[in-house]
């Protein structure tokens, strides 16, 4: 059983390898737990040394902030939309394989 139920069903419904950026990073995280594991604890960290935003790149290969807020105990993640707006995600995978996707470009 996967801990990201829609972003599995989703990712097993597309061609992989023609898939968007994106995609492919989140892929990789649902198949390798300790990859996963390493982005996350990376975007963790960079909110837990006092970042207020943290770049990733988006579906549409742009640059975006995600930012990290308390509710209720517990902290959610948002990205920024083409047009400020803040949303949450359906599943936190999204967020970090978007900061994992951007880890990539800057190694590159």
């Amino acid at each position: 059983m996967t801990p990201f139920p829609k972003s599995y069903s989703y990712l097993s419904s597309i061609d992989i390898n023609t898939a968007e950026a994106i995609d492919k990073v989140a892929f990789e995280l649902l198949e390798n737990e300790a990859a996963y594991e390493r982005a996350s604890q990376a975007l963790r960290r960079r909110f837990v040394r006092g970042a207020e935003f943290v770049e990733g790149i988006d579906r549409g290969g742009r640059i975006t902030r995600i930012k990290r807020i308390m509710l209720g105990g517990k902290f959610k993640y948002y990205i920024e939309g083409a047009d400020g707006s803040w949303n949450e995600p359906d599943e936190r995978i999204w967020v970090v394989a978007m900061y994992a996707l951007w880890q990539k470009t800057k190694l590159n």
